[in-house]
């Protein structure tokens, strides 16, 4: 990689943290609770891969859906009929960055005993200058296994062995990848 490569993938990163940023400040005014989860929050814990969204569950409720432009403003294009259906169906939904063409995907947290336990298991973690709630290590393996299950994605488990490698609750991952039927996967990738 080039001098003018390296730098412009600074300048994407730096772009997603002001971003980022921008958005959870948005999130934490509006007193909606959320956490990162995908490759940003893979970011906090294992050696970084590029990516040009962001991805946020959330704790919404149809009032918040029903003012989502003005929770987030006019930099972003937003549906709030699409935010609607994410949170009938506990689903998700996507916000466009207007000036940076990132993209915020919004999933809606879903009413799950796994998923609840998920969400308050949440670390508040800092990034640059800010703090973020973020998914844990060994849930957010737990949810790449399970992406990597469904779309059979080797990225996804060539980062699950990425974020195992630094360290974490074995016990914690056989115990929820039983209950959630993912040991196969999960012994693919375990040491």
């Amino acid at each position: 990689m080039d001098g003018s490569q390296g730098a412009g993938i600074v300048r994407i990163m730096t772009e997603e943290l002001q971003l980022l940023r921008d958005v959870v400040g948005r999130l934490d005014a509006a007193g909606i609770e959320y956490m990162l989860t995908g490759s940003v929050a893979l970011n906090c814990y294992a050696q970084p891969r590029m990516t040009r969204d962001i991805d946020l569950v959330v704790a919404f409720h149809l009032k918040d859906a029903e003012h989502i432009q003005e929770i987030l403003g006019q930099d972003f294009y937003v549906s709030e009929h699409a935010a609607r259906e994410a949170v009938a169906h506990q689903g998700s939904f996507n916000a466009i960055h207007q000036t940076t063409l990132i993209k915020v995907d919004f999933m809606v947290r879903k009413q799950e005993d796994y998923r609840l336990h998920e969400f308050a298991r949440r670390q508040r973690l800092k990034l640059s200058d800010f703090e973020v709630w973020v998914v844990s290590k060994e849930d957010l393996i737990l949810s790449k296994l399970h992406w990597a299950l469904e779309s059979r994605s080797e990225r996804q488990l060539s980062d699950v062995e990425n974020l195992i490698a630094t360290g974490c609750d074995t016990c914690y991952l056989r115990t929820w990848s039983a209950a959630l039927n993912l040991t196969d996967t999960l012994t693919r990738v375990l040491p």
